[in-house]
């Protein structure tokens, strides 16, 4: 029999006993765990005082005499050794924040999804364990070695919680953004269409803030990564432009390009993080231009046979930045004033990513700006000139794509039924007839490709029963034909070391939710393409 693990849960619903006793039933029968329960913080800490061996503490955070956080401080300060998992609603995420703060290792949301609520107690026991593990080692190492792991052990954490809160946020966020995608496309009254249109570009916004959140985490932990490909700089900048240009006409703003004709037609870098850059100054200048035009400029700042540094620059004809503002104007959660933040939003973080965007591919990025009259933001990148020309554009690119048929059979593995329904009516949509499957975690997933043929597999990650990483490996284990299957993982697990770890199992290709329905058709038909070569 396994070692009993000990959990204490502290609730005030009189109902949440009897639920955990249904889900853990068979965990108790054997005693693998064994519960207990109290109705507050202050019967909680009577309780922890009593029983010692508890090592997991599962709390509410509204209850009467002493609530969540207050229990979660009494703990801290008596430094008991227990780990703490918080219950609260999605909207609450202050009391989340100074749950994090005062101690707590995890959290769900209510109402409780207690697939996900079980998934977490294994999760946090994996921990508590690690944990007991290095406090072994540590003990047969100096003060200096010891401070080291610690710091390490936090960043772990750091990590951790903002992985939990990527998944947390981007699952539900990639139904909203699916689903208000296709609805725009089914037959709406004016009034429908234009508020479907609105919760649309709330969702971009959102989506723009939680990207903001996770690049700046990527870059101040060394995480950012960069490509070295061939692309072509006119394909960026029309692809930014065909972006942003429907922005730019709800305020009936004129978006101009000019890229000076002598930059080679094929360069070696990273596209992807120069659209980046350039989607955020323009969306920056779009924000604050009311009338006028904005205009995206490339020069050559030098030129040889084998290198090129470009600058590129954003000009608009907006409200300005005063003189004073300009110094620190790329610093972290920054706007010219609190007036400014509180009229046009954003996270302050925006023009902080550019920076650090330029400065790691060995450019630099300033601005230039008069109130009233407008700013011009500009910075360079050096890229190696490329030797390919054969750069088609998006036009061609789609004329050319491959259709998938009706006899292609795809494995659609997604245990959430909103984000299964996205999925499968967004790939309809576009191939109309294309056969799909379902699977609902990772067991029926092997069961299912180990007796049919499929050209694709499109794999969740978080999963109850079994997660995609380990589905993925059992696949590619089967040892026959079967384990040839291209997997692409199609998840909200959104941070570079989960990204990494994806590959690492097995998969072809990567997508994070909520996926851009174009770029999930390019890559279905890459992979599906591969499959048949």
């Amino acid at each position: 029999m396994s070692q009993a693990r000990f959990i204490l849960v502290v609730d005030d619903e009189p109902d949440m006993e009897l639920l955990i006793r249904q889900r853990f039933r068979k965990a108790i029968a054997l005693e693998e765990k064994i519960f207990h329960f109290a109705g507050n913080g202050a019967e909680a800490l009577e309780k922890l005082m009593a029983h010692p061996e508890i090592e997991l503490m599962l709390t509410d955070i509204n209850m009467p005499v002493m609530n969540g956080l207050e229990l979660l401080q009494a703990c801290s300060d008596r430094q008991l050794p227990i780990k703490s998992i918080v219950v609260s609603a999605y909207t609450d995420i202050l009391n989340i924040r100074t749950a994090m703060n005062r101690g707590a290792f995890d959290f769900i949301t209510k109402p409780i999804d207690f697939v996900d609520l079980e998934t977490t107690v294994n999760k946090t026991f994996n921990a508590i364990d690690e944990s007991k593990l290095a406090k072994d080692a540590l003990v047969q190492r100096d003060q200096a070695v010891i401070d080291k792991e610690k710091a390490q052990s936090s960043e772990r954490f750091k990590q951790q919680f903002l992985a939990n809160m990527s998944h947390e946020i981007r699952t539900p966020m990639n139904s909203v953004i699916g689903i208000t995608n296709l609805l725009l496309k089914t037959e709406l009254s004016d009034q429908q269409h234009k508020y479907i249109s609105m919760i649309q570009a709330a969702s971009e916004q959102l989506m723009s803030i939680i990207n903001d959140i996770l690049d700046i985490s990527k870059i101040e932990a060394g995480k950012m990564t960069f490509e070295k490909i061939d692309f072509n700089i006119r394909q960026v900048i029309e692809n930014v432009r065909n972006m942003l240009i429907f922005k730019a006409q709800e305020r009936n703003l004129e978006l101009k390009l000019n890229v000076h004709p002598d930059i080679p037609a094929s360069l070696v870098g990273d596209p992807s993080k120069l659209a980046q850059i350039l989607i955020n100054l323009v969306g920056n200048s779009i924000k604050f231009t009311h009338e006028g035009f904005i205009e995206i400029k490339c020069d050559i700042i030098y030129n040889s046979s084998t290198l090129c540094d470009i600058e590129f620059s954003v000009t608009d004809t907006g409200i300005g930045i005063a003189q004073e503002k300009l110094s620190s104007i790329f610093e972290s959660f920054t706007q010219a004033n609190s007036d400014t933040s509180r009229k046009y939003g954003g996270t302050g973080l925006g023009l902080t990513i550019c920076k650090q965007l330029a400065e790691l591919q060995g450019g630099n990025i300033g601005l230039e700006s008069k109130i009233g009259l407008g700013t011009r933001f500009f910075f360079n990148i050096p890229y190696e000139i490329g030797t390919s020309n054969n750069h088609k554009t998006l036009s061609d690119s789609n004329l050319n794509r491959l259709s998938l048929t009706p006899s292609t059979r795809i494995l659609l593995v997604e245990d959430n039924d909103f984000n299964k329904i996205v999925a499968e009516d967004t790939i309809l949509e576009q191939y109309p007839g294309v056969q799909i499957e379902h699977a609902s975690n990772g067991i029926e997933a092997v069961e299912m490709v180990s007796k049919n043929d499929y050209d694709i597999v499109l794999m969740d990650i978080q999963m109850p029963e079994m997660d995609g990483y380990e589905a993925t490996r059992t696949i590619r284990a089967l040892g026959n034909k079967k384990a040839q299957v291209r997997i692409m993982a199609m998840t909200a697990n959104a941070t570079p070391e989960e990204i990494l770890k994806c590959f690492e199992s097995g998969v072809n290709e990567y997508i994070s939710k909520p996926f851009v329905p174009e770029e999930l058709f390019e890559k279905l038909e890459t992979q599906v393409a591969a499959g048949k070569a």
